[in-house]
């Protein structure tokens, strides 16, 4: 897929079939809320999951793959076969080990905005749409200096590569201030939330 030439996607393919989903960042951001939310159960979960397509399907293994593959901005242009799981989960442990989320939408949400209103004169608050991959996208491109990829900068350093004793207290001392609770998700541990 080469998004210079084709549109942003608005369906997932899901037992062969296109089927239209629901691509508003905001819907999505809520969706990562929702994973995370220990309070529902696995049914109360995928109800909410059925309402991200706009047809009436049934959620099962393919459906939820579908739409992790949407979220996590997956562009290979694949048919699932479900009896090749293991690989895909093997590939995605590997992905996924060692990986520590370095920002929350709901945490870092100020400094998110402010970096979208400075860099895009987008306001996050009042846009009417945003596909949620051309979010992702221009998130992702935001400038260096602002603070949200300060943020993630300072919490994505290991401090046991710092050698200087100093320095490692200095930033020792910023990760403590930005520091995110431990519950958080990332994009790797989405695709297991519903195994």
């Amino acid at each position: 897929m080469n998004l210079f030439y084709e549109a942003f996607p608005d369906s997932v393919k899901v037992h062969g079939e296109e089927i239209d989903i629901i691509t508003d960042f905001r819907e999505y951001i809520r969706l990562l809320d929702m994973l995370k939310c220990k309070e529902l159960n696995d049914t109360q979960r995928i109800m909410i999951l059925k309402e991200y397509f706009l047809a009436d399907i049934s959620i099962d293994s393919e459906a939820i793959h579908a739409l992790t593959g949407f979220v996590t901005m997956d562009m290979k242009e694949k048919e699932r076969d479900p009896n090749s799981e293991e690989e895909e989960e093997g590939v995605e442990e590997q992905e996924g080990a060692g990986k520590k989320n370095l920002f929350s939408y709901e945490i870092d949400y100020p400094y998110i905005l402010s970096g979208f209103l400075r860099d895009y004169d987008i306001d996050l608050e009042t846009v009417n749409y945003l596909h949620w991959w051309k979010f992702r996208m221009l998130f992702d491109g935001l400038s260096e200096d602002t603070e949200i990829k300060q943020r993630i900068m300072y919490r994505g350093i290991n401090l046991s590569d710092i050698k200087d004793k100093e320095e490692r207290k200095r930033i020792s001392k910023i990760q403590r201030s930005i520091q995110l609770p431990a519950e958080e998700l990332t994009d790797y541990e989405i695709g297991n939330a519903f195994a």
